[in-house]
């Protein structure tokens, strides 16, 4: 299934981009074997098979048995799209106790840091409301139970996933993936009592691995001063006042926004030493026009703002001053100058495994 940028469904085929990539079977069969691995398919699909509990359950996908695990796999999204993808989980044998798990964040976390999704049961948050897909999944590993008082054969849970690639989001990530992977288990609520519920969560245990800091301190690297104003892409910016024992550094100039008469208000801008390779990376920018400065924060960190950073506002009339001079920040020991311990040996992944 396809989904358009105003998320409404299609066959598939008329668009690039996709959110939905398929719905596998894990293999769900209790808690002494575990869980497997769910399959990643180019298309909606279910499979036969049994979530087994205390006693033997048919969970039902949209209509149709299923093994227990949707995979919803996001690419080629620009900034600014959004919708919203569903399913039903039913039951057909007796009433059940259903409890929904989230893999946790994957190595690549570029999108899933970026990606903004709210994750519904039957309209109500499940996973403390709208946030970055990793923190949802990072929320979720453990479990939430879904059902309220057992889930009937005659009843059904909507589980609703909104999304949207925020509009300040870079263009790079349209070149990156990430996947949101539920996993569902229900025992038969007639062999354990409601109070003894609460043990029966086989994901409980499961907690995602922190991701690393990738700046520990963000720093004042340098000035470039006494900007022209009539900047054009391409200009190389000396900055001045940088740390003792680093050489030469400019911001070379790829992306300008003006006034009317051609002073430069906002721009973008890549940190390079004096070969031209990238220095390191920037965590922040403070722009100064007039006699005030604003401070832009770049996140992700990189060797390039991203986007463009624009002077402060003059308040007396809402139009923005020339930019005057602009400082970076760099985040402290994290250089594009080869500075690279080689790693911890700290490579345990970021899931645990079930």
């Amino acid at each position: 299934m396809t989904l358009g940028r105003d998320g409404g469904r299609r066959p598939g085929g008329l668009s690039r981009r996709q959110l939905l990539t398929g719905i596998g079977g894990i293999g769900a069969v209790g808690m002494a074997s575990g869980l497997g691995t769910g399959a990643y398919l180019s298309d909606r699909a279910a499979f036969d098979g049994n979530a087994l509990g205390a006693g033997g359950v048919e969970l039902t996908m949209d209509g149709t048995v299923t093994s227990g695990a949707v995979e919803l796999g996001v690419s080629g999204i620009e900034p600014g799209d959004a919708g919203t993808e569903r399913f039903e989980v039913g039951v057909r044998t007796n009433p059940v106790r259903v409890w929904l798990a989230a893999d946790c964040p994957g190595p690549d976390g570029s999108l899933a840091d970026a990606l903004e999704v709210d994750v519904r049961v039957d309209s109500d948050p499940i996973s403390g409301g709208q946030g970055v897909l990793a923190d949802v999944q990072r929320a979720l590993a453990g479990g939430v139970r879904i059902d309220v008082g057992c889930l009937d054969p005659d009843g059904a849970l909507d589980v609703t996933i909104d999304w949207r690639l925020p509009d300040d989001a870079t263009d790079s990530l349209e070149e990156t993936a990430a996947a949101l992977a539920f996993r569902l288990y229900a025992e038969q609520c007639r062999h354990v009592s409601e109070a003894d519920a609460e043990g029966s969560n086989p994901f409980a245990d499961r907690v995602c691995d922190e991701p690393e800091d990738d700046c520990p301190a963000c720093v004042e690297f340098g000035k470039a001063d006494d900007v022209e104003a009539a900047l054009t892409v391409g200009d190389l910016l000396p900055l001045v006042e940088l740390p003792d024992g680093t050489g030469p550094h400019s911001i070379e100039i790829t992306v300008v926004e003006t006034k009317d008469d051609g002073e430069a208000i906002g721009a973008a801008f890549s940190l390079i030493d004096a070969a031209g390779d990238p220095g390191p990376d920037l965590c922040a920018v403070e722009v100064k026009g007039g006699p005030d400065t604003v401070r832009h924060e770049i996140a992700p960190v990189g060797p390039d703002t991203g986007e463009v950073v624009f002077a402060p506002v003059n308040d007396s009339n809402d139009k923005r001053y020339g930019i005057s001079n602009i400082v970076v920040f760099v985040c402290d020991g994290v250089g594009g100058d080869g500075d690279d311990d080689g790693g911890d040996g700290d490579d345990d992944g970021g899931e645990e495994a079930i």
